[in-house]
């Protein structure tokens, strides 16, 4: 490879626990900077360790392989109304943040903490669910409060869609989490529909010790050097059944799509595209996948006598739906715009189709010209591997087969 592959640091792990999935100081969202001001003034020397943190310096710009998979302990899953949610707990890790179109690095800081992370799904079909209702976590220690506030959604190659954020704490021993999810405002279809109207409120607790310290570090697998940097992802933490995540007994759901083929309805084509390639080579953009296809009215998604037009916007490798993003769709006939011009088109979360932007349209046929504008890229925050790609996303020109 061309490409220079260097281990930037090895973070000592009195910094890599305590950063995470809130940016130091003035965040998009009004977050509190962590660390030990604002924690008791606790001193760095009191933990020790390194946990290695491969960071590449000039990556793709599209998914590549980052250089070590993650250590990490899953704990029990537990109830939150409508929801289940599984808490996950690791060291704390480099992480961007993503703003319109611009991204931001968040660099681990010194002290004591955690990245605490959130899986949360749909009890009966085991959807994962979007980004879009962000969980408050309240984290307390005896009667002392140490920190609430809401979590990041977040998008990693091993656990797919969660929510993530770090937390400095000000001692080892055994600390109650509150988790406060608010309502789902993704539109919702099929078994889904009229779910997760109301919140939802769990509680779990997790010991922080030199134990728990040293597995998490431990852990950590490094890639082979010479891989560092390759187009791919790495595979999700699989075990579980139907494809999940396990982690000491938690069968957790990996937030994996359908593949292209499992979806109904017309498949729209790239006209320009090599008519030797194989069915499963989809259109991309930004090096994000997607699936567009067509389908007929009457359909359970269409509204009337409308068609509906469903893109489903994926990570090229895992599947990963690619959520918070903003599409407008236009249709051509002849050379001349169809309608009043394009679109948008609505982040829908069906209980079959998983995470899609659709619309029904009611002047669509064969022949024509569709052309899919990305109008803002996904809106999540990345780790490794997926912080250069899903930005410079250009319009996809398709067209509806005969």
């Amino acid at each position: 490879m061309n490409r220079r592959t260097v281990l930037r640091r090895a973070v000592p792990i009195s910094a890599a626990l305590t950063a995470g999935c809130a940016a130091p100081g003035s965040e998009p969202d009004g977050r509190n900077e962590s660390g030990d001001r604002e924690n008791g003034g606790y001193s760095d020397d009191d933990v020790t360790g390194t946990a290695p943190i491969p960071m590449l310096e000039d990556p793709p710009e599209a998914v590549y392989l980052p250089g070590h998979r993650k250590s990490m302990r899953a704990l029990e899953p537990v109830e939150a109304g409508d929801y289940l949610l599984a808490p996950m707990l690791s060291y704390p890790h480099p992480f961007w943040v993503v703003t319109g179109t611009d991204r931001r690095l968040v660099e681990p800081e010194s002290g004591r903490g955690v990245h605490l992370m959130l899986v949360c799904w749909d009890r009966e079909t085991k959807t994962v669910l979007p980004g879009t209702a962000e969980p408050t976590v309240t984290i307390t220690k005896g009667d002392e409060q140490v920190t609430s506030r809401p979590l990041w959604p977040m998008l990693s190659q091993e656990m797919g869609l969660h929510f993530g954020d770090n937390v400095s704490l000000p001692a080892d021993g055994t600390y109650s989490v509150t988790v406060d999810l608010p309502p789902l405002p993704t539109r919702r279809t099929g078994s889904l529909e009229g779910r997760f109207t109301d919140g939802g409120t769990a509680a779990f607790e997790f010991t922080y010790d030199e134990a728990f310290r040293e597995d998490v570090v431990d852990g950590i697998e490094l890639l082979d050097r010479e891989r560092w940097g390759e187009r791919g992802a790495l595979e999700p933490m699989t075990g579980g059944s139907d494809g999940g995540m396990d982690g000491m007994g938690a069968d957790i759901p990996y937030s994996a799509l359908p593949p292209a083929d499992d979806y109904p309805g017309t498949r729209l084509v790239d006209p320009n595209a090599d008519t030797e390639a194989s069915a499963d080579e989809l259109p991309r953009s930004g090096d994000a996948a997607f699936v567009v296809t067509l389908l007929e009215s009457g359909s359970r998604l269409a509204d009337g006598d409308g068609r509906y037009l469903l893109v489903s916007l994926r990570t090229p490798y895992n599947r990963v739906p690619l959520t918070n993003t903003s599409l407008r769709a236009g249709i051509e006939r002849d050379g001349e715009p169809v309608g009043d011009g394009p679109v948008e088109l609505v982040q829908t979360l069906d209980g079959e189709l998983g995470l899609h932007y659709g619309r029904s349209l009611a002047d669509i046929r064969a022949g024509d010209s569709v052309r899919i504008e990305i109008e803002s890229p996904p809106q999540t925050a990345r780790h490794q591997g997926y912080e250069t790609a899903f930005f410079e996303m250009d319009a996809l020109e398709l067209s509806v087969p005969d």
